[in-house]
């Protein structure tokens, strides 16, 4: 089925979900073959999209790593952390430092590392939430205000920021062999932000699910976990697209807490053959929205093939999107930061940086900056504006 223009889509995107559950609601949905090969389409990123770039500042005390996660930007701040070190930056929005903490420590206060839920930006609470064996919530100026007994170090559980009143909780699978649990088949929450005790479970009931985790036995009943890095739910600026492996159902979740199914696939995830094809959610702009086919099987390198499913016509396409200003490279987003609709954002090495503009590669505002750039200076968030 396809969706004649954008006014039916942001229709489907408002409908409400009240008393039925959303998985009634499938039967009218644009169905996404994930099967199917698909015509390959070629596109500059530049032809689709406007570049931005902010420098950070950069100081003996204000050093980042390659490691640093970009978590948050908005028209006021950016939010970067360092994983193992600890570090949290607060920068304006023109790249000029706002404050600085690190509080890693086994304190009830602090945290032993930043895990991969990361740093959650409220901007109009003006809190920092650290996800870590607790979560820890701490004022811009890294003041402690209070604890959430929510251990995000656990099973691969992650927090999304959703109101002002609630987190979004994911509980990921346990894929500890020696493990008596089982999954969660409701494994997502409304979590209150004032206490962390749970507000509500969504309706995305998983009978059966899959993990992207994999469980390696070494001797001495001792085992490691390897994983596919993939993406269930996407900031779609301050809702979120939720693509769960284990559902064939693509939902939106709105601010108002709204759960609406937007797309299924074919086949189901539950009868592909082995390996099982998953779907992962790359990118959701108001046009067109990016998935990943992903085999559900553990290897290393290799190109997971991108599809673009484009809303008003309900077409779909292998996309290729190429980014002419660093040696037109294949361009993909990672780990995309909480920030306003139709946009993503990215750190881009001072190097990179460098090298682009001596080739006169760049494009945007980097005239301001570049030719003073120094190749130990900290990363430059590129921020990338869908929709031109």
């Amino acid at each position: 089925m396809k969706i004649k223009n954008l006014i039916l889509l942001t229709s489907l995107f408002l409908a409400g979900s009240h008393a039925a559950s959303p998985q009634s609601k499938t039967g009218n949905l644009p169905v996404f073959d994930i099967s199917k090969k698909y015509p390959e389409k070629k596109i500059r990123l530049q032809d689709i999209a406007d570049i931005e770039y902010v420098p950070l500042e950069t100081t003996d005390d204000i050093l980042l790593s390659d490691k640093a996660v970009l978590s948050y930007v908005s028209d006021k701040y950016i939010l970067v952390h360092e994983p193992q070190r600890g570090d949290i930056f607060v920068f304006n929005r023109n790249g000029e430092i706002h404050s600085h903490f690190n509080h890693k420590g086994q304190s009830g206060w602090e945290y032993s590392w930043i895990g991969d839920a990361g740093t959650i930006f409220d901007e109009k609470n003006e809190e920092i939430y650290v996800c870590s064996q607790s979560v820890q919530v701490y004022s811009l100026s890294g003041d402690h205000k209070r604890t959430l007994k929510i251990n995000t170090l656990h099973y691969g559980k992650k927090v999304f920021n959703l109101d002002d009143e609630a987190l979004l909780v994911y509980d990921d699978v346990i894929v500890d062999p020696y493990s008596k649990s089982k999954p969660e088949t409701n494994p997502y929450s409304l979590v209150s932000k004032k206490d962390g005790s749970t507000i509500s479970v969504l309706d995305i009931h998983l009978s059966e699910r899959y993990s992207t985790r994999f469980a390696e036995i070494l001797e001495n009943n001792r085992w490691r976990p390897t994983y596919i890095y993939y993406t269930c739910s996407m900031y779609y600026g301050h809702d979120f697209v939720i693509a769960d492996i284990s559902s064939d159902t693509l939902y939106l979740l709105t601010q108002n807490r709204k759960l609406t199914p937007l797309l299924t696939r074919k086949p189901s995830v539950h009868s592909s053959a082995e390996p099982r094809t998953i779907w992962a959610t790359l990118l959701t702009t108001d046009k067109f929205i990016l998935i990943g086919k992903i085999p559900l099987v553990f290897k290393r390198g290799g190109r997971i093939p991108v599809l673009m499913y484009e809303f008003e016509t309900g077409e779909t396409s292998e996309m290729s999107i190429l980014d002419a200003e660093f040696d037109v490279r294949r361009w993909g987003p990672g780990n995309s930061p909480a920030m306003t609709k139709n946009m993503t954002a990215e750190l881009i090495q001072a190097p990179s940086i460098i090298d682009a503009y001596k080739k006169k590669q760049l494009k945007g505002n980097v005239e301001k900056f570049a030719a003073t750039l120094d190749e130990d200076d900290n990363p430059v968030v590129r921020i990338i504006k869908f929709g031109i």
